[in-house]
């Protein structure tokens, strides 16, 4: 099968809650993560995006650390914050609402099995995991 290593850093696959959203990259031989069941040695094909970064994205951050900091001190303290949740990250928000339909030219038709959005380090990065791996034959995915 051919591969493909990158994409020019402009091609956008989608826009979620007026944040453009960008191609990232595909691994055609990626690592399961550890809650697949798949036979040994079995690989996926990873597909990832990432928001395109500008002040919009900018800012979302910033009010997201502000609210990070402000829960972190409430729990501190004791109060209200203690029992509830963290605010969700913003690229998290714009990211879980995007996702791709993995198919070849040979008709295999390939679920995604696992996923990641956001994460510290990963604020505005996405991926998942597609199960079965295409076969040899396919030229096209």
């Amino acid at each position: 099968m051919a591969s493909i290593v990158f994409a020019p850093a402009d091609l956008v696959v989608a826009t979620s809650d007026d944040i453009k959203v960008r191609f990232a990259g595909a691994d055609l031989a990626a690592e399961l993560p550890a809650h697949v069941q798949a036979p040994p040695g079995a690989v996926g094909v990873r597909v990832m995006v990432s928001g395109v970064r500008g002040p919009e994205t900018m800012q979302r951050d910033s009010g997201f650390e502000s609210a990070r900091l402000a829960w972190y001190q409430q729990r501190q303290d004791g109060g209200p914050a203690r029992e509830g949740s963290a605010p969700t990250m913003p690229g998290m928000l714009v990211l879980e609402r995007v996702g791709a339909l993995l198919r070849d030219d040979v008709g295999t038709e390939c679920p995604s099995v696992a996923g990641q959005v956001g994460g510290d380090g990963t604020e505005w990065k996405g991926s998942w995991t597609y199960l079965p791996h295409p076969p040899e034959a396919a030229r096209t995915l």
